[in-house]
C-alpha cells in the first residue's frame, strides 16, 4: 500500500507540475537551443557552425586513423544529419513511432475494461477526463507570481468545474436515480434552484475577491474558465446522455473518433505528400482522405457487430436491475436497396444489401467523424499555435496531454446527441412505462383511485370521465 500511495503522490506531483517548472513545449525555444549549440560547436572549431558536421570520437580500435568521406584526419567521424536525399535525419521518429502504438494500446486495454463494467464506470472516467482537460487548458493562461498573489482565482476555479461536473452528472442520470432511490425526487424537485444558487455564489465570490491592479488578469481569468466550462466541460454532458441511451451509442462514436485519429496517422505516414492545413503541419490530404474510407467501413461493420450483443442496446432504466433486454429493432438486419449511383458503380452486380438502421446511422457517424470532427483537432492546434505550445501536456508519452487525444471526441460527442435526438430516438407524446410509473406514484390516494377508475372504465368499454 505504501508503494502504491508514493506512486499516486509522484504522478500528482509530476502532473500538477506548473508550466514555469515542466519541460518546455515550445519548437521555436528548442531550435534556437539547437541552433546555439552548433554555433558554439562550430566557433569552437574554428568556423561559424552552420555548416559544418558535429564531430564525436569513437572509443577503442574502431576509431578510423585515415581520412576518409565520413571521417578527417583528425580521427573523428562526422554524426550524420541528413539522409541520402539532404533531408535531416529525426533519430527520434522510431521512438517516438513505439511509445505512440505502446500507449495506443494501452488506453485501448484499459478502454475496453472500463467499457465492460459499465455505466457505473464509464461516467466517473468521464469525470476524471473532464477534469485534466481543464487542467491542461486553465494552466496554459496562467502567471504563477499572479497565481501565488490571488488564490482566489484557483478556489473559484475549482469551485466552477466541480459545481459543473456535480450538476451536469446529476441532471444526466436523473431518470436512472429516482427510479432506483425516489427519496431523491425532492432534489430533483429543486434542482434547477440549487443550480442557480450555485453558481450566484460562485459569482459573487469573484466580485468580492477582485483586487485593485489586478482587475484585468482575474476578468481575464475569469472568460477563461467560462470558456473552457462551456467549449470543453459541458460536453461531456452529452456523452453521458448519449450513454443512458444505451452503452452502443457512446462506444460507437467514440470508436469512430479513435480509428479516424489511427488510419489519419497510418496513411499519413505512409502516403503523406501533401499538407492538409497551414495549421497542422503534420496532417495530409492522403492521410484524411484515407482516414475517411477506412472510418467508414469500421463504424459499418461495427454498428453490425455489435448488434449481436443486445445488453449493449439497453437504456439505462435504473441502477439496479441487470442490463438484459430484446434486441433493439434499429439492429435487425433487413434487405435495403442500394441507392442508384452505388448501383452504378458496381454495374448493377449489386442492387441490394443485407444491414440494419443502426448500420446506416453508424455511416452518417462515421462521415462526421472523418470529415468534420477533426476541426475540433484544428482549434485545439490553433490554440496551441497561439501559445506556442507542442502539446497541452506530457502525460502520455508519445500523444502528449489528455487534451490532445480528446479533442475531437467533444465535438463528436455534441454531433451523436443531436443527430440522435432528430433522427433516431424521437420523444414520444406520451412517457415512456417506467416515466409513467414514477408519476403515477407521485399521486395522491384521491388521484390514483380516480385514474384506476378511468382506466377500468376504459378496459369493459364504458364511459371513461375524469
Amino acid at each position: 500500500m505504501k508503494i502504491l500511495h508514493y506512486f499516486i503522490c509522484l504522478l500528482l506531483h509530476i502532473y500538477f507540475k506548473p508550466y514555469s517548472q515542466r519541460r518546455p513545449h515550445n519548437h521555436d525555444s528548442k531550435i534556437k537551443g539547437n541552433q546555439k549549440r552548433k554555433q558554439d560547436v562550430g566557433s569552437a572549431m574554428g568556423g561559424n557552425g552552420s555548416n559544418r558536421p558535429i564531430l564525436t570520437p569513437l572509443k577503442g580500435n574502431l576509431a578510423p586513423k585515415v581520412p576518409g568521406p565520413n571521417n578527417d584526419a583528425s580521427g573523428f567521424t562526422a554524426t550524420r544529419t541528413t539522409d541520402t536525399l539532404g533531408k535531416p535525419v529525426n533519430k527520434h521518429k522510431y521512438t517516438n513511432v513505439i511509445n505512440r502504438i505502446v500507449f495506443s494500446l494501452v488506453m485501448a486495454f484499459a478502454f475496453i475494461g472500463i467499457i465492460s463494467v459499465g455505466v457505473k464506470a464509464t461516467i466517473p472516467f468521464i469525470i476524471i477526463i473532464l477534469f485534466m482537460m481543464f487542467h491542461e487548458i486553465s494552466r496554459i493562461n496562467q502567471r504563477e507570481r499572479k497565481e501565488r498573489q490571488l488564490p482566489s482565482v484557483f478556489i473559484l476555479k475549482m469551485w466552477f468545474l466541480f459545481i459543473t461536473l456535480f450538476l451536469m452528472t446529476g441532471s444526466s442520470v436523473q431518470k436512472p436515480m429516482v427510479a432506483s432511490y425516489p427519496w431523491t425526487q425532492w432534489f430533483y424537485r429543486n434542482f434547477g434552484m440549487l443550480a442557480f444558487l450555485l453558481y450566484l455564489i460562485g459569482v459573487v465570490g469573484f466580485v468580492l475577491s477582485l483586487r485593485k491592479g489586478m482587475y484585468l488578469y482575474q476578468f481575464i481569468q475569469f472568460t477563461w474558465i467560462v470558456m473552457i466550462l462551456g467549449l470543453v466541460v459541458f460536453q461531456g454532458y452529452f456523452q453521458m446522455l448519449n450513454m443512458m441511451r444505451g452503452m452502443v451509442w457512446f462506444i460507437l462514436p467514440v470508436g469512430c473518433v479513435i480509428n479516424n485519429d489511427i488510419w489519419a496517422y497510418v496513411f499519413g505516414k505512409l502516403f503523406g505528400r501533401t499538407r492538409l492545413l497551414a495549421l497542422s503541419p503534420n496532417k495530409t490530404l492522403e492521410g484524411f482522405l484515407g482516414s475517411f474510407l477506412f472510418t467508414m467501413i469500421w463504424s459499418f461493420w461495427f454498428a453490425g457487430f455489435i448488434g449481436y450483443f443486445p445488453e449493449m442496446h439497453c437504456p439505462k432504466v435504473d441502477f439496479h436491475s441487470p442490463m438484459r433486454c430484446k434486441k433493439d429493432s434499429l439492429f435487425l438486419q433487413r434487405e435495403v436497396e442500394l441507392p442508384s449511383f452505388l448501383r452504378t458503380v458496381t454495374c448493377q452486380l449489386i442492387t441490394t444489401i443485407r444491414c440494419s438502421k443502426a448500420q446506416q446511422h453508424a455511416l452518417v457517424l462515421g462521415a462526421f467523424a472523418s470529415l468534420l470532427a477533426p476541426f475540433g483537432g484544428f482549434f485545439a492546434s490553433g490554440l496551441k499555435r497561439a501559445f506556442k505550445l507542442k502539446d497541452f501536456g506530457d502525460l502520455i508519452p508519445g500523444h502528449g496531454g489528455i487534451t490532445d487525444r480528446m479533442d475531437c471526441q467533444n465535438v463528436m460527442g455534441f454531433f451523436t446527441y443531436v443527430y440522435l435526438s432528430s433522427y433516431v430516438f424521437y420523444e414520444p407524446a406520451c412517457p415512456l412505462y417506467h416515466e409513467l410509473n414514477n408519476c403515477v406514484l407521485q399521486l395522491d390516494e384521491g388521484q390514483r383511485r380516480m385514474l384506476l377508475r378511468i382506466l377500468n372504465e376504459s378496459l369493459i368499454g364504458g364511459p371513461a370521465r375524469a
